[in-house]
């Protein structure tokens, strides 16, 4: 490894100490960690992060008690995991589990990228609101939610199909990103009829270069079933550092 890409993944696992209030050589060791946290959406979600050797386990406050006890279950060398929750807490209903998949960018590993004619790609702005409004009706609620993409965020970008003289341009995909847990946050949404041609990874392809110029660490999200969105993370060069599972509760 040389220095450079050292010194990256150094910044990578500070990031990650300072979010979970710990120092990175916490990441070695084996073990569990509990971080009852308030903003975990209510009561409706369990969250549990390996990282390097270690666990975290965040939760709501509220199911402080029952997670302290599941914990205490395991065996001393086990990490608590989705599947142990589960097994140890029969009466509660789960709605589901997933496995979201978190990866970094080592800035020399973006690739070129390069829009076909016909299209152009620029910052999105406030006067975009009402092309976004469209972009968004042509994709289901989930999809919406799940891309969280906004132009108030703290960088927009979008991919237009250029069109007749006089006509406007279409925004096809339209990509944000903000802060999150010390990393720059990327989301992005493409129309259902332009999908599957790269309109996609150029919007998320000019959000990298924007917080590679920022001189800040992007991460990409996404949930292990969307393969898709896997592959746009491994085209655009990212590396997976995490696999994350969440237990939604009913």
């Amino acid at each position: 490894m040389n220095r450079m890409r050292q010194a990256f993944e150094e910044q990578i696992f500070q990031t990650w100490a300072d979010y979970w209030e710990c120092e990175p050589a916490h990441f070695t060791q084996p073990g569990t960690t509990l971080r009852p946290r308030k903003n975990q959406g209510g009561s409706a979600s369990i969250h549990i992060w390996p990282i390097q050797q270690r666990v975290f386990v965040e939760y709501s406050p509220a199911h402080a008690e029952k997670i302290e006890e599941i914990l205490d279950a395991l065996p001393t060398d086990m990490p608590m995991t989705a599947a142990s929750v589960v097994q140890h807490w029969p009466s509660q209903k789960i709605d589901t589990v997933t496995v979201g998949l978190i990866f970094h960018l080592f800035p020399d590993d973006l690739p070129e990228r390069h829009l076909p004619g016909g299209f152009a790609l620029r910052r999105l702005t406030g006067t975009d609101r009402e092309q976004l409004r469209l972009l968004e009706e042509a994709n289901s609620l989930e999809e919406v939610s799940e891309a969280y993409v906004a132009v108030d965020h703290e960088m927009a970008c979008g991919v237009f199909q250029l069109r007749g003289q006089g006509e406007t341009p279409l925004l096809i995909t339209a990509a944000s990103a903000y802060p999150r847990a010390g990393f720059v946050d990327p989301g992005v949404l493409t129309h259902s009829d332009f999908r599957g041609r790269g309109f996609g990874s150029a919007a998320v392809h000019a959000l990298c270069q924007w917080a590679i110029r920022q001189g800040r660490v992007i991460q990409y999200r996404c949930n292990q079933e969307n393969t898709a969105s896997h592959e746009m993370a491994l085209r655009l060069g990212f590396t997976q550092y995490i696999a994350q599972e969440s237990i939604w509760l009913k």
